[in-house]
């Protein structure tokens, strides 16, 4: 196993993270109410969401390079 595989390992670990993140979102925003949405946990759904996308798909990308 090289490097890079394990780079692609960490990136799709990462994606995983950021999906389920935005799925548990989509959850939370169809059962809560608007005022029940302005906790602490949803903001850090969005940060797991936007960090797990964002380096998941930069990891990802030096693989197929």
């Amino acid at each position: 196993m090289q490097f890079v595989d394990l780079i692609f390992i960490v990136g799709l670990f990462l994606l995983g993270i950021g999906l389920f993140s935005a799925f548990y979102l989509l959850r939370l925003s169809i059962t809560k109410s608007k005022e029940e949405l302005k906790d602490i946990n949803v903001a850090n759904l969005w940060v797991l969401f936007t960090v797990g996308l964002s380096l998941g798909l930069i990891l990802i990308y030096f693989w197929f390079d």
